[in-house]
């Protein structure tokens, strides 16, 4: 039985570098990337920004495409020098060809999937407690909600408007430390999820004394990489992530629920294709729940269409292939990731409004996170002075 944190209950989001995680990006020469939102920008519209960045970088007055969006100059300088760094594969992993696709529905802008830490482009709980599993957090979570916040080093104290939100009960920053920087970090009385994350040689030497501690004061579930299918993020094959599945997650059996490597909703060799290779290279692992991301484009479809094809890649494709595989018997669906992207503020809230009491109430659901994240401009006000419409739906509905 498997579920987010309810009352003692954790679910742990687990993320990986690029190679490390989908939190930041570690190039072999030694480049540093944080995936905010402006790299996942040009991530998303990698053809766009391969042409464009190399003219910015020798000249900043080229006007930047419209669907990378408005940055401060120095943000996209500085996006654009990590995206010429890290565009080809940086990790000993198989790259993800072909578009991302939810159930009959398929987005156009890219081969690369949902992001992860401010990504590129990401589905809810039982009544009955017996559905949910059992994990328990540092600090009291405030109700036994599926919801969970996804938040990094840019948030700032924005964590603050979601203290007292009784629908809020867990958190993850792609990283295994509630505080991702000086001023940021998750309320005690929200749960904290770690994530996993590996350098170029699938090493983490720190890992396992940190998820010990972390465990010992509550933690009870620990999801491995983040997007592996995606070259933008992880980026592992399907053996290569099954080596660290094995030395890193499959250790904690027995005290911890342990979640598959979250994968994007693309078609192919990405996705649940990726997902298949995985399991037969992992076929003696254990699994509590089976880790997701959803992403499509609102250029692609509209609100309704959005929210079907989520309903529809959760109720039917993610149980179908769960089905195949005797070691996701008995797991939960997680939705690590969510949303609908290029959307207004009127149309996220209107995605949410119709999307979240179907993920509360799925009882094959232990928990999700929307991507409207933290972020000015997500969740979060410009002006930082509260939540916009969207943020306020996640908080309030």
């Amino acid at each position: 039985m498997h579920s987010l944190p309810g009352p003692s209950i954790l679910l742990t989001l687990s993320v990986a570098l690029s190679v490390v995680s989908g939190a930041v990006l570690h190039h072999p020469r030694g480049l540093v990337c944080y995936e905010d939102n402006c790299l996942r920008s040009l991530e998303r519209f990698s053809a766009d920004a391969a042409a464009f960045c190399p003219a910015y970088l020798k000249d900043p007055s080229k006007p930047v495409p419209t669907n990378i969006g408005t940055w401060p100059a120095s943000r996209l300088s500085s996006a654009c020098n990590c995206f010429e760094k890290t565009a080809a594969p940086a990790g000993p992993a198989t790259t993800p060809t072909g578009p991302r696709t939810t159930s009959s529905l398929t987005t156009k802008k890219s081969s690369v999937s949902s992001p992860t830490h401010p990504p590129t482009t990401p589905v809810k709980a039982p009544t009955s407690t017996s559905s949910r599993p059992t994990a328990g957090a540092t600090g009291a979570p405030t109700s036994g909600s599926k919801r969970g916040l996804v938040y990094d080093y840019h948030s700032k104290d924005y964590v603050k408007f979601f203290t007292n939100d009784q629908k809020i009960s867990f958190g993850s920053d792609w990283g295994d430390s509630r505080s991702p920087a000086p001023g940021v970090t998750l309320p005690p009385n929200l749960a904290f999820i770690p994530t996993l994350r590996v350098d170029s040689n699938l090493e983490n030497n720190a890992w396992n004394d940190k998820i010990n501690a972390l465990i010992k004061s509550g933690t009870k579930t620990i999801f491995s990489s983040n997007e592996p299918d995606n070259a933008g993020q992880a980026n592992l094959s399907p053996a290569n992530a099954a080596k660290v599945y094995k030395k890193y997650i499959q250790p904690f059996k027995g005290q911890a629920s342990l979640a598959s490597p979250a994968i994007t909703n693309g078609g192919g060799a990405t996705g649940l294709g990726w997902l298949a290779s995985f399991m037969a290279a992992c076929a003696d692992c254990s699994f509590d729940l089976i880790n997701v991301h959803h992403y499509v484009d609102r250029r692609d479809v509209n609100v309704d269409q959005a929210v079907s094809a989520v309903q529809s890649y959760l109720s039917k494709d993610v149980p179908n292939f769960m089905a195949k595989y005797p070691q996701l018997k008995n797991a939960k669906i997680c939705v690590g990731e969510f949303w609908l992207w290029d959307a207004s503020d009127d149309e996220g809230a209107q995605y949410l409004t119709k999307l979240l009491p179907w993920l509360d109430q799925n009882p094959a659901i232990a928990g999700y996170q929307a991507f409207g994240g933290l972020w000015k401009g997500n969740f979060i006000k410009e002006d930082e002075s509260g939540l916009t419409k969207s943020g306020q739906i996640y908080h309030d509905l």
